[in-house]
């Protein structure tokens, strides 16, 4: 693909929890809903993310899905707009963009850390059967990848179904809308050598296909059963931001807005991704009751590019001789006014005494006088 291209990208970047919600997974083996959302089998879902990147009618999608267990039988559907080119993507490409859109940090000294004592040292292809296309049909690493094309839902549902992918009523329901305004499938399926190891993150999977509008597939989000955390990376000219209908339902926080430089870039997969230079919005979803996820997350350039960069403030420990400094001045501020008081104490008692001395030393002429009157 050309610098056109890409550019015509320039739209989204989402989480993968945003991804995994567009999944389809097998419901027989367990009941872990994906932000998009569906089912995952005896695998965990440790960590997901998304980039994704729209403009001139074309997109592309990275995701993540960061997986533990033992060799699980997991899949997933993505519904897109237009057929798909699937291909395995760049991981760096998420630690650029995490490391550009990092809050800024603020100190703050904490004179009440948590540690009484400062710790040492101390001062992250062809046709199948049933009216359904398979477009496209490869294995990428661990992953069995099929792309498909349907104009009935129940030839759809039932070529997943005999390919292994289970999917809940719920998810089959939603994905019905897809089938009536002509989308296209990813269908992937995580396919291990029996007893392999899955941990930590799998390769990202990259799908590019074209569309007339930036667009990240959620309506199956609302399929899920547990709350959903999406984050999206928006990537184009300008600053970006919801329009689709379900954006008072299910708002956005944004966390960064901002122009990348292409030379703050360390891997040639983001490099790609930004060309000469783009925007990037990052947008967070909370989503606690996915069912109000009634719509794909749609996107259109925002009113202005004011930038934004979130702050956070970071408490920085203060130990005075290796002692937390608060309870350290308090305790000092007592022993002073004890001693304060101990002092008072003391200075009374010494007047008293001197006040005493002077009155027995005064008594005596007094007696003397007396004892003369008498004589």
């Amino acid at each position: 693909m050309g610098h056109g291209r890409w550019a015509a990208r320039a739209g989204a970047v989402a989480a993968a929890a945003a991804l995994a919600g567009g999944l389809g997974l097998p419901a027989a083996t367990g009941s872990w809903a994906c932000a998009c959302g569906a089912l995952l089998s005896e695998a965990d879902v440790a960590d997901e993310a998304a980039v994704v990147r729209v403009g001139d009618g074309e997109q592309s999608v990275l995701m993540r899905l960061g997986l533990s267990g033992t060799a699980p039988e997991a899949a997933l559907v993505l519904p897109t707009p237009a057929p798909a080119e699937v291909s395995l993507g760049d991981d760096d490409v998420f630690r650029d963009l995490d490391r550009i859109a990092a809050p800024e940090e603020v100190r703050a000294d904490d004179w009440w850390p948590d540690d009484l004592f400062a710790p040492w040292g101390a001062d992250g292809v062809g046709g199948a059967p049933g009216g359904v296309d398979v477009l496209e049909r490869s294995r990428l690493g661990p992953l069995d990848v099929a792309v498909l094309g349907a104009a009935d839902e129940g030839a759809l549902t039932g070529w997943l179904d005999e390919e292994g992918f289970e999917l809940a009523p719920e998810v089959e329901r939603r994905l019905a809308p897809y089938v009536e305004e002509g989308w296209y499938y990813v269908a992937v399926r995580l396919d291990p050598d029996e007893g392999e190891e899955l941990q930590g993150g799998l390769q990202p999977l990259r799908v590019d296909f074209e569309t007339g509008e930036p667009v990240y597939p959620m309506r199956l989000t609302g399929a899920a059963e547990r709350p959903q955390s999406v984050r999206l990376y928006l990537l184009g000219e300008h600053r970006m931001e919801r329009t689709d209908g379900a954006a008072a339902d299910v708002p956005a926080r944004v966390d960064f807005a901002g122009p990348v430089d292409p030379a703050d870039l360390a891997s040639q997969g983001a490099a790609d991704l930004v060309g000469d230079g783009a925007y990037l919005t990052v947008l967070q979803h909370d989503i606690e009751d996915p069912s109000l996820v009634a719509d794909d997350f749609r996107f259109a350039p925002a009113a202005s590019d004011a930038p934004h960069r979130e702050v956070v403030t970071v408490p920085r420990p203060v130990y005075i001789m290796g002692i937390a400094g608060g309870p350290l001045l308090v305790l000092a501020a007592l022993l002073a006014a004890g001693a304060a008081s101990a002092a008072a104490l003391l200075l009374r008692r010494r007047r008293r005494r001197a006040a005493d001395r002077v009155n027995r030393a005064g008594s005596v002429p007094r007696r003397a006088r007396n004892r003369m009157r008498g004589r």
